[in-house]
């Protein structure tokens, strides 16, 4: 999630933030990372060695693929719920599980072409 960029005595050290989608809204994003990070600080959460493809590795659970099993994530997540609370949490997840429905309904170009164009 994060990258450090530098070493010790290198006044460019900086830390980079990998892991925000870029349509996110940035109050959800940032205020759920500080959230996080406070929790791992609070519970002495030791983050393990870094990875290079979280994707991947296959010692700790993998991260969400997609936004339904993000979201699925976030319904189950006692941490965010305690901090958000549920009602915030139940709303955001309903939304989100429509969103959802409504672009799986969806029938793209790809699948017109695919499916119903003769050729």
């Amino acid at each position: 999630m994060c990258r450090l960029v530098g070493g010790m005595g290198d006044a460019a050290t900086h830390i980079e933030n990998r892991s925000g989608e870029p349509a996110a809204n940035p109050y959800l994003y940032m205020g759920t990372q500080i959230i996080a990070g406070l929790d791992g600080i609070e519970n002495r959460i030791d983050p393990g060695e870094p990875v290079t493809d979280p994707y991947a590795q296959t010692q700790k659970p993998r991260m969400p693929c997609s936004l339904k099993e993000a979201v699925d994530a976030l319904s189950t997540s006692t941490m965010f719920r305690e901090a958000l609370g549920n009602e915030f949490i139940d709303h955001y997840v309903s939304v989100r599980r429509h969103e959802i429905g409504r672009f799986q309904a969806y029938v793209t170009d790809w699948e017109h072409r695919e499916y119903f164009e003769a050729s």
